[in-house]
């Protein structure tokens, strides 16, 4: 690796770098906002942080459903596996 010996490369590549870290600050910036705002959810609502962050997160995603199927899938194999609930064959299946 090299650095470009064009100086308007040189330019360039030092533009990016500066927009990166210009990016990079505003993150900074965004992160500590987000902190504050869970810190108020906590104070005012007795949130936990945990979940106002999951909230939001599921919000700004909106994969709420894939959530949901997610937990229904894992409260079955850990009732089945840790449990010992028994798992329930359906028709379809016992035919099988």
């Amino acid at each position: 690796m090299t650095a470009p010996s064009n100086p308007a490369d040189r330019q360039k590549l030092k533009a990016a770098l500066v927009e990166m870290t210009n990016c990079m600050a505003r993150m900074d910036g965004e992160r500590e906002a987000k902190k504050d705002i869970t810190r108020r959810i906590k104070e005012e609502f007795e949130i936990a942080p945990k979940i106002a962050n999951k909230l939001a997160a599921v919000m700004y995603r909106q994969n709420y459903a894939d959530l949901q199927a997610e937990q229904d899938d894992f409260e079955l194999l850990y009732e089945t596996l840790v449990e010992g609930r028994k798992v329930e064959v359906e028709e379809d299946e016992a035919a099988e």
